[in-house]
């Protein structure tokens, strides 16, 4: 009896020593299938093309927005409670045009009374001029009296006294004609201040008052757009800059709008360049065009003439690796296909090809889609070009 549980006990410590030698076993079966599976080669499927030589538009290329020439905010000019607007988001309008008026019964009252004003200092002066003439007339009376003897001298400076302070009154009431004139001048621009007008003619692009809102200096009440003439403003590197000159032919095209070109040309050129960005500013003046609207994007192209067989790659195939310039060239190994990393010295990108001025031959078989993630040496599988 006494030899039964040390058998039992053996054969538990068998079982346990078994269990433990079989999940060891299952532990290097797992590490050695992880092994073999980071071990596996990862062939990368891309498409390719070939370095060519071809001749080449000398180019500089600008990006932009298309803007309208006028493009304002309409101010009102004097506080106050919107009592009339006359126009909507789409309107056109025409340069001093009013837009929407202010509450402006106290300012017209005043302009009437400026307006009375005005009248009595003018009537002052016509009874100044009267009397200035009657005066005039006595002092020349009173010195041909005094020539033939027949007027004192105290007589005579009375008279001559009384025609200076008539002169005097003229010029008096002149004063207050045209102090009343410049009242009525301020008063009638306060007035007129309770209008809001646009300074240009255009399309009325955003509202911002309604009747009854308050309407303040500090805050635009409208926005109007001079559509009639366009623009696009952009910057060139410093290189380009001297090759510049006003009244260049350009050619745009437009995000928006594609399949069709805008011609434009050079209407301004930045006397200096950018301090920071060394780039010179430049302004294309537009032709408007059906559809063609303020706010859209562009890109515009001056060209210079052309270069003779000049090797351009797609632009795809130019990756930033390290933050230089990098090319996939395919090269056959052993009956694969290797990618291996170039650094080519890259020249100006038109459009959707870039110029390769060192580094690749005419022929060179690069990779233009699939490169991102691509290795120095990974091996690959050609699916097309």
């Amino acid at each position: 009896m006494k030899k039964l549980p040390i058998i039992a006990g053996v054969v538990l410590a068998l079982v346990l020593v078994g269990a433990f030698v079989f999940r060891i076993s299952q532990s290097r079966d797992r590490n050695a299938v992880a092994k073999a599976a980071s071990e596996k080669e990862v062939i990368t499927s891309v498409r390719t093309s070939t370095a060519a030589t071809k001749d080449m538009p000398q180019v500089v290329q600008i990006t932009g927005n298309v803007k309208a020439n006028n493009d304002i905010q309409v101010l009102p000019k004097s506080p106050g409670r919107v009592t009339n607007v006359y126009v909507d988001v789409g309107s056109i309008v025409k340069a001093g045009q009013v837009l929407a008026t202010i509450e402006a019964i106290d300012m017209a009252l005043r302009v009437k009374q400026a307006e009375a004003q005005l009248m009595a200092a003018k009537a002052g002066r016509e009874q100044a001029n009267v009397q200035a003439q009657q005066a005039q007339r006595g002092f020349e009376r009173a010195k041909s009296l005094k020539d033939k003897g027949a007027m004192s001298q105290l007589d005579y400076e009375t008279a001559e006294v009384g025609a200076k302070l008539a002169a005097v009154g003229v010029q008096g009431a002149d004063a207050q004609v045209a102090l009343a004139e410049a009242n009525l001048g301020l008063t009638q621009k306060s007035f007129d201040d309770t209008r809001i007008t646009t300074p240009v003619a255009g399309v009325i692009t955003r509202k911002q008052v309604n009747i009854g809102t308050m309407a303040t200096p500090a805050a635009s009440a409208f926005s109007v757009q001079d559509q009639s003439s366009l623009k696009m403003e952009g910057a060139v590197p410093a290189a380009y800059v001297p090759k510049l000159a006003m009244g260049m032919a350009v050619e745009i095209l437009v995000d928006e709008l594609p399949g069709r070109t805008f011609e434009g040309k050079v209407s301004r050129l930045a006397p200096t360049l950018d301090a920071e960005t060394r780039r010179g500013a430049i302004e294309i003046a537009m032709t408007p065009a059906e559809g063609l609207l303020p706010n859209m994007f562009g890109r515009a192209q001056i060209s210079f003439g052309s270069s003779a067989n000049v090797l351009v790659i797609p632009a795809t195939a130019v990756l930033s690796v390290g933050g230089q310039p990098a090319v996939y060239v395919i090269e056959k190994s052993g009956g694969s296909a290797i990618a291996k990393l170039v650094r080519p010295k890259v020249g100006t990108k038109q459009f959707d090809e870039v110029i390769i001025e060192e580094g690749l031959s005419s022929g060179d078989t690069i990779v233009i889609s699939g490169n991102a993630g691509l290795k120095d040496g990974a091996k690959v599988v050609l699916s097309g070009t």
